[in-house]
């Protein structure tokens, strides 16, 4: 299974000129290569996968292919898209990658062969994300040893883009759903109608085909209310359960601490939990207490993780805001200002997934965020578009989660070609939060902030007051920040530096009133320091 020695360039001598040949054809391969990141356009996952695996096919000559992603048990296969392979021979890869896999492990992952294919594995920050096999012809390059390894880092990166697309575009949903059930929460007081809002919720954020909620009073030893929701069947509790509330619930009650649990059936509770549900079986589940400041009032489950996945960190945090939402909804507190907060808080932690890419930025969404409220202020801004400034400035370059680490963080200059794809970033995100029904106000300030005066700017040309007057905020104190912090080709600029470079453009990339703010705003503060 280890033996690649088949896959190495056969030996002899080279004349120079052959030498010379096969280096070319080597360069030319690798800027093939290096073109995956394009990849990083194809945000939705299905289509990234198809991409990633058309070129593989093409690069390395392969007659046959599949692309696998990592799971909930790596040592299974989940294959995703396979090319001209017959499901018998699936099954015999899968078996016998399965029996290796614990010795394949002690390798770190090294390029190995079953059957006749060879599979790669795509590793990101020491974490494998996926595999690729392949089939190789007699055609196959000489130096495939040179592109696989290559083929692999491309590969790997643009689907960890992809991943982190796909759950942040998932949470942003999750959290247009919450935001809603917040409005319907101040004028709605009918617990039960409410409360299946919230389960419904819950069920879809965390991917489960289960989800219940227990209502406790300190006085008394059962609930008095409970509510259970399933997909298909099991829309009741078995008999003989107590309505649920079995001994796993019991124990996070009394010890008021949250479990997640990723196989019942090994664990303490098995004979309790796994049935408790008509014509269903647990397989996994998260509980945990609903206990706003330090009064408990019940207990939220949600079982059975869809696909071939165990529950996550994020779910964790997902259940807990809504159960502080729902926890408000019982006490009759300020319901809809606590949930603003929540998803503003959580808005704010999605910015470090660009964060994550741009490491010359780090901050960068903070700071625009606070100083741009604070200019919208001195402009006179109504306090309801203050509101708005402040999910836009956090959000203005949530399109960057689309652009290539290699571009984001290229030690020089950017050509053309590359300016053309950071270009890309504000559509990006008007792709990314368009759908997303809470953000619709603030769209036209991530999409519009690189927009310049004179009409010169991007994506749309607009110019003058055809820009939207949160954009031309936002887009002053954007290109302050990046002037005054460390960037990969150049130092900071010092505050009066930068200063005059934002009286020089006043006109022509700023807006003229809103740059003179700008400059008197921050030369008053920088006396007062």
């Amino acid at each position: 299974m280890f033996d690649i020695s088949w896959m190495n360039p056969s030996g002899g001598s080279f004349n120079k000129e052959s030498l010379i040949r096969e280096n070319e054809t080597l360069k030319r391969q690798i800027q093939e290569l290096l073109t995956l990141d394009e990849t990083g356009f194809f945000i939705e996952l299905d289509s990234l996968l198809r991409a990633i695996l058309k070129k593989a096919l093409i690069l390395c000559k392969a007659e046959s292919s599949f692309f696998s992603l990592a799971g909930k048990d790596p040592s299974e296969l989940d294959v995703r898209i396979s090319n001209v392979i017959l499901e018998e021979k699936m099954e015999k890869i899968r078996a016998q990658f399965k029996a290796e896999y614990s010795r394949w492990q002690e390798t770190e992952a090294a390029i190995i062969t079953i059957e006749d294919f060879i599979l790669l594995p795509l590793v990101r920050r020491h974490r494998i994300l996926g595999l690729i096999g392949l089939k190789l012809t007699s055609d196959a390059p000489d130096n495939i040893c040179e592109i696989l390894p290559i083929l692999a880092s491309q590969a790997a990166a643009s689907l960890e883009s992809a991943i982190l697309y796909e759950r942040m575009f998932k949470r942003l949903l999750v959290l247009s759903n919450v935001f809603i059930l917040g409005k319907e929460i101040v004028s709605n007081i009918d617990l039960q109608q409410l409360v299946d809002k919230f389960l419904s919720i819950a069920s879809d954020g965390t991917d489960s085909d289960v989800a219940c909620l227990f209502l406790v009073r300190d006085k008394d030893e059962l609930p008095y209310f409970f509510r259970l929701q399933t997909a298909g069947a099991g829309q009741t509790f078995a008999p003989g359960s107590d309505d649920g509330y079995t001994d796993l619930i019991k124990a996070v009650r009394r010890d008021e601490k949250f479990r997640m649990i990723t196989n019942l059936e090994t664990s303490e509770f098995k004979l309790s939990e796994t049935h408790k549900i008509q014509d269903l079986i647990l397989r996994d589940t998260v509980v945990l207490p609903l206990k706003p400041r330090d009064k408990l009032l019940g207990i939220i489950q949600v079982a059975n993780k869809r696909g071939n996945f165990t529950y996550r960190p994020e779910d964790l945090d997902l259940l807990k805001i809504l159960g502080s939402q729902v926890a408000f909804v019982i006490q009759n507190a300020d319901l809809f200002q606590n949930l603003q907060r929540a998803y503003i808080d959580t808005l704010s932690a999605l910015t470090s997934a660009i964060d994550a890419k741009d490491s010359y930025t780090r901050g960068h969404s903070e700071r625009v965020t606070e100083l741009s409220i604070k200019l919208a202020t001195e402009v006179g801004i109504a306090p309801e578009e203050i509101e708005k400034i402040k999910l836009g400035g956090l959000l203005h370059d949530i399109g960057k989660i689309g652009i290539p680490e290699g571009i984001l963080n290229k030690p020089g200059r950017l050509n053309d070609e590359e300016f053309e794809i950071i270009k890309s970033h504000p559509d990006l995100g008007l792709h990314i939060l368009g759908k997303v029904e809470f953000l619709e106000a603030i769209v036209p300030i991530i999409r519009h902030h690189h927009e310049r005066y004179d009409g010169k700017g991007y994506p749309s040309g607009l110019k003058g007051e055809e820009i939207p007057l949160l954009a031309r905020i936002v887009s002053v104190v954007d290109t302050y920040d990046a002037m005054t912090t460390d960037r990969p080709y150049r130092k900071a600029m010092t505050l009066e530096e930068a200063l005059k470079e934002i009286e020089r453009c006043s006109g022509s990339q700023f807006d003229p009133e809103i740059a003179a703010h700008f400059i008197r705003m921050t030369m008053r503060e920088s006396r007062q320091k």
